[in-house]
């Protein structure tokens, strides 16, 4: 038997090892079954001998296209803020059958359906969070594992406040200050307040007068550094006392040259500042712990007791309480009669000013009484 070498037959020799090096040839089986790995261009070829012994000149070459594997993406927010709501994430449109997946602190509140390439998210719960999606490409060809997306959810902050309470009516200066180095500060005050400095959007303090006594509020949000503001500002209760009003009781009308005129105001307070007008003078208390004073009055006319103090609240009034005080001149008496008589002459009146009350007569040793001036204790002059 001889071998035949012609080109024809070479080529036929070379399809065949070629067909047997590469595993697609079973001698007894009339199917093949493949996994393909390679994109591209791809073949299946077979050769066998018929019924009648013969075997085809050449392999049967069938062409395979081997279409890649997607590979999704996703476009979307991240990093996010807890809580926040909107978030759209997006594949390639076109596909199908879309499997959308979101890790567990976010929920989908639309799209993320068979026939979506967006997802719309709210994220809940701060860390590190994942959207996930895959798809059937019109190659009919799905990814071997779906696209994971990585999203930071922040957390959202919490802004303190602080600042003076208990506070005075119609105190000013009151600075309250939040955390520095943020934006889009938003201030708020409660009506009894107003923001005499700071309070912008740029400033992580403000400065308040408070003019009403009361139950008051200070407020404030901001913007972080990772761009998340609280859900609701922060509030700082604020105490406004309101000032005391001292009260002064004591002799309002006293002669001229009366001593031990006592006044008084409310006990129990501190740093009590009394003050009389010019015609008297303090005799006794009046200190800064004193919640009295005693005064001796020298000149007639409209004179003045004041006082300020601080109350338990240690808030004090704005002006001082004062206490008119009418200061009478003493009387000067005058008699009329007789200014020259005969010895044993009888039946002489001296006479005073009318309508007074606690008369006293005295007339001395060489005279006596004989009408009037009775009821009063009569003191004779030697």
């Amino acid at each position: 038997m001889s071998i035949h070498t012609g080109w024809h037959d070479q080529l036929h020799l070379v399809s065949f090892c070629r067909w047997f090096r590469h595993g697609r040839w079973g001698t007894g089986n009339n199917t093949v079954t493949i996994t393909w790995n390679t994109v591209g261009a791809q073949t299946v070829s077979v050769i066998y001998t018929n019924t009648n012994g013969c075997t085809a000149a050449s392999p049967t070459v069938y062409n395979v296209t081997v279409n890649a594997l997607p590979v999704p993406t996703i476009a979307g927010p991240s990093p996010v803020c807890a809580a926040s709501t909107g978030n759209v994430y997006t594949t390639q449109a076109g596909m199908t059958n879309y499997t959308w997946s979101v890790s567990a602190g976010g929920s989908i509140t639309a799209g993320g359906g068979t026939g979506n390439n967006t997802v719309t998210v709210t994220w809940n719960i701060v860390g590190a969070q994942t959207v996930s999606v895959n798809y059937t490409n019109t190659s009919g060809c799905i990814a071997a594992t779906p696209t994971v997306y990585n999203v930071t959810v922040n957390a959202l902050p919490t802004p303190t406040i602080t600042g003076p309470t208990p506070v005075c009516a119609t105190s000013a200066g009151n600075v309250y200050t939040t955390q520095a180095g943020m934006t889009n500060y938003l201030w708020s005050v409660s009506s009894g307040g107003t923001i005499t400095s700071g309070g912008g959007t740029g400033n992580n303090t403000v400065t308040i007068t408070w003019n009403t006594a009361g139950a008051k509020t200070v407020s404030v949000n901001y913007t972080n550094t990772n761009g998340c503001a609280a859900t609701t500002p922060t509030v700082y209760n604020v105490t406004v006392n309101a000032l005391p009003t001292p009260t002064i009781a004591g002799p309002p009308a006293v002669c001229a040259t009366s001593a031990g005129n006592v006044y008084t105001t409310q006990a129990g307070m501190t740093n009590y500042t009394w003050s009389v007008s010019a015609g008297g003078f303090i005799t006794a208390g009046g200190g800064t712990g004193d919640n009295t004073v005693t005064i001796t009055w020298n000149t007639a006319g409209a004179q003045t007791v004041s006082v300020i103090y601080t109350n338990t609240n240690g808030c004090t009034a704005i002006t001082p309480t004062v206490f008119n005080v009418t200061v009478n001149a003493l009387p000067i008496p005058i008699i009329a009669g007789p200014f020259a008589v005969c010895a044993t002459s009888a039946g002489n009146i001296y006479t005073t000013q009318v309508g007074m009350t606690n008369y006293t007569w005295s007339v001395s040793a060489g005279g006596f009484i004989t009408a009037g001036g009775a009821e009063q204790a009569i003191t004779p002059l030697l």
